[in-house]
This record gives C-alpha cells, sequence and structure tokens, in this order.
C-alpha cells in the first residue's frame, strides 16, 4: 500500500499532467476563436478570468455557523457571526472585540482565516475587528456570476457594505486582490482612516497581458476579453489601476504597504509603485513569499503598530523607485517562470477578477488568494456558457 507522500506526489504529477493537458487544449481552442468566433473566445476567457482557484478544505478549519460573542479572540470559530446581502449574495463573517473597527480584506481564492493572526493583536490593542469571506469564496454566497465565480468590483462592493453595516473604518488591513479593491473603494470615495496594504496588485492590465500570453490569447480575443469585462462591471479596467489614480487624487489615508521582495504571485515592484504613488510606506521582507508574509509576527506586529499611530504619516517621496533588487517596472510582467499572480486567472493567488488578474505560482497562497491562473483550470467546468446576463455591481 503506497504511503500518504508517495500518493501525495502522485496526485501532484497527475493534477501537473492534467493542466498542461488542459493548457494545451485551451491554447487550440483560442487559436480558433481568434478566427471563427472571437465572442465566444472572449466570453471563454472572461469565465477563465473571474474563477478564484478551487481550495482544499481541512477537517475542522472552517468556522461553525452560529452566534458567538467573544471580546476577545480564542480562535477563529469564536465572535460574534453576521451576514448580510450584497449584490444580491450573502456575505458572512465574524466580529471580535470593542473599540475603533478595524476590518481584515482577504484576497483573491482566499478566505477570512487567512487573516486571522491580525486578530489577537488587534482586540487586545482596544479594536473591534471585523473579517468576511467574499462573495463566491469561503461560507459566503454565490456573486452575481453565480458559484466559483467573482469580480474585483464585487470584492470592492462587499467591503464598502461591510463597512456601512458595521460601522466607520478606523482602518483596513487587506491582502492581495483583496488590497487592491480596497484601494479601489477609497479612490471611489469610502472613508478608511488608515490603510495597510499587503502585496497589493497596482495595475490589473499587465496581468491580464501575460494571461493572454499564457493561453494563447490573441488580439481580437483579447480586445473581447477587455470588453466583456468592462460590460460586467459598468466601468472603464483603467479605473482599477491604483497608481494613475492615487497621483491624481488628495486627501489619501496614510497607507502601509508590506510586500516580499520574492513574491511570486504579485509582482514586488507592484507594492513599491504604490507606496510611492499614494504616496505611502513601504515595508520590504525577504523569503516570506505571498502567503506566509500573513502569519509573520513582525508583519503582524507592524501593521498594528501602524493602525495605531495618529497625525501626520511620514511617507515615501512620490517618485521614489523601486530597489535594485526588485527592478521590474510597476508595470512589468510577473517573471517567466511566474507569468501569472495568483489573484488572478493567470496568477494563481491573486488572478485579477474580471478586472484584475493573479499570478499563477501560487494561486491563493494558503492564507490568500488570487484567482487562479492555470493551476485551477481542470477544476472549471468550461462547457457551460458564461452567465453574461449576469453582471457585477
Amino acid at each position: 500500500m503506497a504511503s500518504p507522500s508517495t500518493r501525495g506526489k502522485k496526485s501532484t504529477i497527475v493534477r501537473s499532467f492534467q493542466q498542461t493537458v488542459v493548457t494545451i487544449g485551451l491554447r487550440a481552442a483560442f487559436r480558433t476563436l481568434e478566427h471563427l468566433a472571437p465572442d465566444v473566445g472572449g466570453r471563454l476567457a472572461l469565465r477563465l478570468w473571474c474563477t478564484p482557484p478551487r481550495r482544499r478544505t481541512v477537517p475542522g478549519a472552517t468556522p461553525p455557523p452560529g452566534t458567538g460573542g467573544a471580546t476577545t479572540f480564542t480562535g477563529p470559530h469564536d465572535g460574534a457571526a453576521f451576514s448580510l446581502e450584497v449584490d444580491g449574495g450573502t456575505v458572512t463573517g465574524r466580529v471580535w472585540g470593542s473599540g475603533p473597527l478595524v476590518y481584515l480584506a482577504h484576497g483573491w481564492g482566499g478566505s477570512a482565516g487567512q487573516l486571522h493572526g491580525f486578530v489577537p493583536t488587534l482586540v487586545a490593542a482596544g479594536y473591534r475587528v471585523v473579517s468576511w469571506d467574499a462573495l463566491s469564496h469561503g461560507r459566503s454566497g454565490p456573486g452575481a456570476l453565480g458559484p466559483h465565480r467573482a469580480t474585483l468590483a464585487e470584492f470592492a462592493d462587499v467591503l464598502a457594505a461591510v463597512v456601512r453595516a458595521h460601522g466607520p473604518a478606523h482602518a483596513v488591513i487587506a491582502h492581495s486582490l483583496g488590497a487592491s479593491a480596497t484601494g479601489v473603494a477609497v479612490l471611489d470615495g469610502l472613508p478608511v482612516g488608515r490603510l495597510v496594504m499587503i502585496a497589493p496588485l497596482a495595475d490589473p492590465l499587465p496581468y491580464i497581458r501575460v494571461f493572454q500570453h499564457r493561453l494563447g490569447i490573441g488580439p481580437v480575443v483579447g480586445e473581447r476579453l477587455v470588453a466583456a469585462m468592462e460590460s460586467l462591471v459598468g466601468r472603464s479596467i483603467t479605473d482599477y489601476d491604483l497608481l494613475s489614480r492615487a497621483r491624481r487624487s488628495a486627501g489619501l489615508p496614510p497607507l502601509l504597504v508590506i510586500h516580499d521582495r520574492r513574491d511570486r504571485e504579485v509582482i514586488p515592484a507592484d507594492g513599491a509603485a504604490t507606496a510611492a504613488a499614494w504616496p505611502g510606506r513601504l515595508y520590504r521582507t525577504s523569503g516570506l513569499g505571498h502567503g506566509r508574509i500573513l502569519a509573520d509576527p513582525e508583519v503582524v506586529r507592524r501593521a498594528v503598530d501602524f493602525v495605531r499611530q495618529t497625525g501626520p504619516d511620514s511617507t515615501l517621496p512620490a517618485d521614489t523607485a523601486p530597489p535594485a533588487d526588485n527592478p521590474l517596472p510597476a508595470d512589468t510582467a510577473p517573471p517567466a517562470d511566474n507569468p501569472l499572480p495568483a489573484d488572478t486567472a493567470p496568477p494563481a493567488d491573486n488572478p485579477l477578477p474580471a478586472d484584475t488578474a493573479p499570478p499563477a505560482d501560487n494561486p491563493v497562497p494558503a492564507d490568500s488568494a488570487v484567482p487562479s491562473g492555470l493551476d485551477q483550470i481542470p477544476g472549471i467546468p468550461v462547457e457551460r456558457a458564461h452567465p453574461m446576463s449576469q453582471g457585477a455591481a
């Protein structure tokens, strides 16, 4: 009888083979659709782009339904449970502590539990902490596109709805695509006192280009993809470019960006560029990657210390350039060995939803996520038509 480790290796090999076969098949399909049916190709590409990665559930890791009332954090299953309707879907989450409100926003393909490491320290510091699962993620219901489909726009809508339901945001701590969605919400007018972005995607367009390259999507289908994205969310894709919008904005809340130099899901230069454009502070880690960074004690300490600060904030000069060890410009595509971020259909951890896309090497960090890219494609039921009749607000 095979040992667990042997079975695990075989399973990985099988999944890798399946993904390769599916990728080859999709590339062939997109080559054909480029010439014969570009509109169909655009809808198929959008379907893949808007599909978060499927995460394996660890027994006992999912909080049971019910209503707790913990004022201190003793584990992810305590706290007061809540639910609310957003864009026709049901969002579920939990609340701990009392005091000024701090909101925790996870990334593409992730769940609220990925940021639970911040809760004990925040509660002990005198804050009321709110976390939730985005639509089509975790325990929350499906969004406008149906089960297992989501968009960056929905992430931003959910954050705004949760804040309206619970009260003014003293601070938001957000990861990956959740950080991008938070930035969009703030730029759209959501009042936030202080903001911590961990591994934020600065602009979806570079990830869209990588997604197109990985799947062999030609220029005609590529144009249909972007047009379908914009039609779905009702606004231009450029509205999700944090850099250009931040440079044109005034009165933005103090920002701390935390990003690992070796993040393989979201281009590290995105974090530096976001901090420079806002402008805000930048703290770089080494060796934590895209997911483990959320559980690092020093990252938690710095984030909470920043949340606790008051008054004017020191920032990086707006023209600060990324350090030499991370020279990629903010719009540079991910390295060849990991062309897709995880928060996007291409990138696995932060694939960028219909309006953004994540890398594939870590489609959704164990503690966060970018829509899974090619790594998740085998689980996508592409045989059904894309529900284009449904839209995201």
